[in-house]
């Protein structure tokens, strides 16, 4: 169990750096992002920041919880705030907007009072926000269903699917870890525990990233597809190398041989 345990963390702390994928696919291939969608951009943004603390916190501080607490907070108001443009009605926004209030006084209350910001994992404003966002997602798929004739087509599905497929098991990982490691185990059973139960989170948090970045490949390049590459990818730079043949170069011999 102990090799299992530790194989599954090195794979979770591989797919950590998932939200590379869509940021490089925005960055390399500069999509033109529709206003609605732009809140994605600033979400994979956050993710890739706080990704870049936990690094720093777990050497020097051995405490990374904080972070958890931010995470939750950013990706549930980003992503929300997309879900704002999907539901045009008036009465739809205003209560996505009186459950985001809600959310934020949850997790104030999580993060001071219930579980501390540095001393335990947020599962109470992350159970709250996670049930919010697979709420919409759900209502969004249904909606573009009836909508739309196909939807593997829209970009906006492939959105919500990405939301649900980790959102959906997140509400399970935070409330199962906060669980263990107030069960009395000794520590070596709790993190092994904990290793074990947010392995399938990693997993799913790729295939998240994923889905987004598929999504990004819907909306049009801002320049040219062969602009996009790499300068060094670009079949303009690449050419014969000349060399010489009793004196002459290739290019010089080739002329002498045509006349």
């Amino acid at each position: 169990m102990k090799d299992w345990a530790e194989l599954l963390h090195l794979n979770s702390r591989i797919l950590e750096v998932a939200p590379l994928l869509p940021f490089i696919l925005l960055w390399v291939c500069k999509c033109r992002l529709p206003v609605k969608f732009r809140p994605i951009y600033y979400y994979i943004i956050v993710e890739l920041l706080l990704y870049i603390l936990k690094l720093p916190s777990r050497l020097l501080f051995r405490n990374d919880i904080y972070l958890f607490h931010l995470s939750t907070v950013f990706a549930v108001l980003l992503l929300i705030k997309v879900y704002l443009k999907f539901f045009h009605s008036r009465k739809s926004s205003k209560l996505i907007l009186s459950a985001t209030l809600l959310f934020l006084f949850t997790a104030f209350l999580d993060a001071v009072f219930i579980n501390g910001i540095f001393v335990d994992l947020n599962s109470y404003s992350q159970a709250f926000g996670s049930i919010l966002l697979v709420s919409l997602a759900l209502l969004h798929i249904v909606q573009i269903s009836r909508t739309s004739i196909d939807i593997l087509k829209q970009p906006e599905f492939f959105f919500s699917m990405s939301v649900l497929i980790y959102f959906s098991y997140a509400i399970v990982t935070y409330v199962a870890t906060n669980v263990i490691y107030n069960s009395g185990y000794d520590s070596v059973t709790r993190i092994r525990f904990d290793r074990i139960i947010s392995a399938p989170d990693a997993v799913l948090y790729a295939v998240h990233m994923g889905l987004l970045a598929w999504m990004f490949s819907f909306f049009p390049l801002s320049i040219n597809p062969l602009q996009a590459l790499p300068r060094w990818l670009h079949y303009s730079r690449w050419h014969h190398r000349s060399y010489k043949v009793l004196g002459h170069s290739s290019i010089a011999l080739h002329h002498l041989t045509v006349a």
